[in-house]
């Protein structure tokens, strides 16, 4: 009996720490945390306008949808002082590549505009893809968001998001960037026919869908009852993408355009990870 109880503690021991390193925060993907949350200062001391132009790499880029310069149309804004716009955010889960130069966060933001009398202040749901420059700086490359209906809800503090079987390959940036391609177009092919199917089949537990209006699905089951419900007449095109040098980490954009009363035509983002087997999984979709 006193064995078996040995046992278990052992077992138990060993299974906190996995779970442990499992959520362990690598030096990397810290660098990109504090990154953002200084970034978020900065919004507080500085305004909107100018601490995105601040952070925002030179050739970020925005969604009209069609992507352009998200640079030149912050500088075609005026700069309002954060007493005027408020803007807090913060992260709360996200990855960086192996490689340590590609990675993403997402997070909970509020919004108010104290110029309007009686404004309520709106939630919102951001996503960033970040890339290292050359001086190892982290820089915004693509920010997107979504209107939820109310405030959302993460863990407490800071959590890397779960992806287990990761991807150790060897394959060259521009083989890997290539099959990241395929995939999201393989996707977008895949989502007229059935998207709640087309998404099952690339997310997992912990994947995250955010659409305007709604609260964030988050995970296979969640995105395919969503997709069942208010996928149908949803068509996608892949515009662009890439991935970092390790292979194991990327994003694609597109447009997408949904059928109905109010045809309406959108961007999408997405982020991509690579498992241990080589499939490409999204654990991130934003329509903006």
């Amino acid at each position: 009996m006193q064995a078996r109880i040995s046992a278990i503690a052992i077992l138990s021991v060993v299974f906190v720490r996995l779970l442990a390193a499992q959520n362990e925060v690598s030096p990397a993907l810290q660098s990109l945390v504090d990154a953002e949350r200084a970034f978020a200062q900065a919004a507080t001391e500085k305004g909107i306008r100018d601490s995105f132009l601040e952070y925002f790499a030179d050739d970020a880029i925005a969604f009209e949808p069609a992507p352009t310069s998200a640079t030149a149309r912050l500088r075609s804004r005026p700069s309002r002082p954060f007493s005027d716009a408020e803007l807090r955010w913060e992260p709360r889960t996200g990855d960086v590549a192996a490689s340590g130069e590609l990675g993403w966060l997402t997070g909970p933001s509020t919004f108010i505009d104290h110029t309007t009398p009686g404004a309520k202040p709106q939630p919102g749901n951001y996503l960033s893809v970040w890339r290292r420059q050359a001086d190892g700086r982290w820089r915004v490359f693509i920010d997107v968001g979504s209107q939820p209906p109310q405030a959302v809800t993460f863990a407490p503090g800071f959590t890397p998001i779960d992806f287990p079987s990761r991807y150790r390959g060897e394959d060259a940036q521009a083989t890997a960037a290539a099959s990241l391609l395929a995939a999201d177009k393989d996707l977008n092919a895949r989502i007229q026919a059935d998207p709640a199917a087309a998404y099952a089949e690339v997310t997992i537990g912990a994947s995250r869908l955010h659409r305007n209006g709604y609260m964030p699905s988050v995970g296979r089951e969640q995105i395919r009852a969503w997709m069942e419900q208010h996928g149908k007449g949803m068509t996608a095109s892949t515009g662009a993408a890439d991935c970092a040098r390790s292979g194991d980490l990327g994003y694609s954009y597109g447009t997408l355009d949904v059928a109905g009363e109010k045809p309406t035509r959108a961007a999408y983002v997405r982020v991509w990870q690579r498992n241990a087997s080589g499939q490409w999984l999204v654990v991130a979709d934003v329509m903006q």
